[in-house]
């Protein structure tokens, strides 16, 4: 019989791909399975647990009301200090006030335009309760299964329970309290139902399902890449665990015993850190092959537009004609750039001094040479004693972006000034982003190309545990998984294990903003913090003020000024009821059992 290879798990911005050897394949057109079928077979039955993914993962990357979700998550750090973003926030800061639907009953994530690459119409998106109903149809049927085999029906529930427990963690995140659905309903069962009586009876029931659904997934070397393994659940299961514990009502300390237990069964399957941390974000195949990434979500190149990903949100817009700067462009920049660095991130990107302690470039003894001496700020600023992932992920002044030289400074071929198409998707902060760009020749909105996402990687697991022994005060084993991504990522002189709390707080801040920028995490981590620490207003959320950072046309001076270019798109507002978004308004209208998040 032929192998076939299926596009088998539909992305509203692509594929994810996975083959399938299965001699019933080759019997019968594939639109004429019936239910039947597909709970009798176990290829067909990942199949359909292939499709569920679609309607799961890609929710892990976006916040809710994200603008650009249309470019796969480019939005996921917009309501953050580490972007500034060409629109305003007035969804965020105004629409969120007015009961906005902000995610109760829909995925929100990976809208097509018309249709497919393909020519296929686009799929159609399932809400979060069918998408629940889904998962539920997982775990009963292939538990009830008569002609799937018993060693092989463990790996398919465990696959519905993770899925559930992950769609009712992007709820959780944002509502706190969920209706809890653990079965499939008929039309006999009373469905106008309430939400949980707390929010921790939400987290224990995702907490539960990941812990029953870990010991029965695959191994990482068992499955394709992008598949649900144990690794991930584990993963996974310690930063729901985290994120937790913040919001729920009591059992603080045991959400913090769930999460270290659950990294320490993690470390113990084999995952090591990728010393290229760029290559891991801005490399397909290398991303593939890679250790480090303990799940990821793949699309392939057969069915996926540039437009399509995230790259179209953020590769810089500019023709070669458009510009009056210098030097000239090689290629046009053709993405729509929606979001850029902020300078205030960009500060936290460290430079290594001579006297062996990281400091920002304002505080080392490079900027104070230049500051006394004179010469080229890109050689105080930009030098090989700057954090790695600061080139890995930021476009700055003299740097290149595939086949161009970038000039960001007063009289470049990217200032604002030069632009003969307006400044409309020009920097206002003097960086752009390169974390997520593929280096690829000819960049266009309808260029096919293979493209990737990480979900959960070892990295982020280490500081997730450094986060957990920071709670549980030891310090000590904190710094330790700290400086793991230091130094192996960031290439940075390790910190003493010997310093105090407080200030291994400080350093594993800036750490996680810096190592996970543009993963989504910095929105949930600030609002993370801001529970642990009394639930007051958040500032990097709230009114923060963003700078532009200008060189000297002969790169000899720099200045920081305020933002020019549109200020009032990048400001935000933040008020303690938002560390949990309102449950819909009509919602509450069409089932009465519905109470309200503080606040609201």
């Amino acid at each position: 019989m032929n192998k076939i290879l299926l596009y088998t798990l539909t992305i509203l911005s692509g594929y994810i791909c996975f083959s399938c050897n299965d001699d019933l394949l080759d019997t019968k057109p594939l639109d004429k399975y019936t239910e039947v079928d597909i709970w009798n077979d176990a290829s067909l039955a990942q199949g359909f647990i292939y499709n569920t993914y679609g309607s799961v993962i890609p929710e892990l990357f976006v916040n809710p009301l994200d603008p650009q979700s249309r470019f796969g998550g480019v939005g996921n750090d917009d309501y953050t200090d580490n972007v500034l973003t060409r629109k305003s926030n007035n969804i965020a800061r105004d629409l969120i006030d007015k009961y906005f639907d902000a995610g109760w009953a829909k995925n929100n994530s990976y809208y097509f335009f018309g249709k497919a690459p393909s020519g296929n119409k686009a799929p159609i998106k399932k809400n979060s309760f069918e998408v629940i109903r889904d998962c539920n149809l997982i775990i009963e049927k292939v538990s009830a299964s008569t002609g799937i085999i018993e060693s092989e029906k463990a790996a398919l529930v465990a696959q519905g329970k993770m899925l559930r427990a992950l769609i009712y963690y992007t709820k959780a995140r944002l509502f706190g309290k969920y209706v809890i659905i653990d079965k499939v309903l008929t039309p006999d069962d009373e469905l106008k139902l309430p939400r949980s009586k707390t929010i921790k009876e939400t987290y224990d029931f995702i907490i539960k399902d990941l812990q029953e659904a870990a010991p029965d997934l695959k191994g990482a070397n068992e499955v394709q890449s992008g598949q649900l393994t144990q690794g991930a659940a584990y993963a996974m299961l310690a930063e729901i665990a985290l994120q937790g514990a913040a919001y729920i009502e009591e059992g603080k300390e045991d959400y913090y015993q769930i999460a270290k237990e659950a990294s320490e069964k993690l470390f113990d399957l084999g995952y090591s850190l990728d010393s290229d941390y760029g290559t891991l974000f801005n490399d397909y195949d290398y991303a593939l092959n890679s250790n480090s990434i303990i799940l990821g979500l793949y699309k392939h190149i057969d069915v996926t537009w540039c437009q399509q990903t995230l790259m179209q949100g953020i590769v810089p817009n500019l023709e070669v004609s458009a510009t009056t700067g210098s030097p000239a462009l090689k290629e046009s920049f053709l993405g729509w750039t929606e979001v850029w660095p902020s300078c205030s991130l960009v500060d936290d990107y460290l430079v290594a001094d001579v006297d062996g302690v990281a400091k920002r470039w304002d505080e080392t003894s490079y900027f104070d040479d230049f500051e006394s001496k004179g010469g080229y700020i890109s050689n105080a600023i930009y030098n090989k004693h700057r954090d790695a992932r600061f080139f890995a992920s930021i476009v700055q002044d003299s740097s290149k972006l595939f086949s161009n030289v970038i000039s960001t400074r007063v009289g470049g071929n990217l200032h604002y000034a030069e632009s003969t198409k307006g400044t409309n998707r020009s920097t206002p902060s003097g960086y752009f982003i390169r974390k997520g760009i593929y280096d690829m020749e000819g960049f266009k909105a309808v260029v096919h190309t293979n493209y990737h996402q990480v979900v959960t990687r070892i990295g982020r697991a280490y500081l997730n545990y450094a986060e957990v022994m920071l709670r549980l005060n030891q310090p000590e084993i904190a710094i330790e998984y700290i400086n793991k991504t230091r130094t192996v990522h960031g290439g940075l002189p390790a910190l003493s294990t010997s310093i105090g709390l407080n200030e291994a707080w400080r350093w594993y801040k800036i750490e996680r903003r810096v190592e996970l920028f543009f993963e989504n995490d910095r929105y949930w981590s600030l609002l993370r913090w801001g529970k642990e620490e009394g639930g007051n207003v958040i500032s990097e959320l709230n009114d923060t003020q963003h700078t532009f950072f200008e060189i000297a046309a002969d790169g000899k001076s720099y200045q920081i000024m305020p933002v020019i270019l549109s200020p009032n798109n990048h400001k935000k507002r933040f008020s303690t009821k938002r560390y949990l978004f309102p449950v819909p308004e009509n919602e509450r209208i069409l089932n009465d059992m519905l109470d309200q998040n503080p606040g609201w």
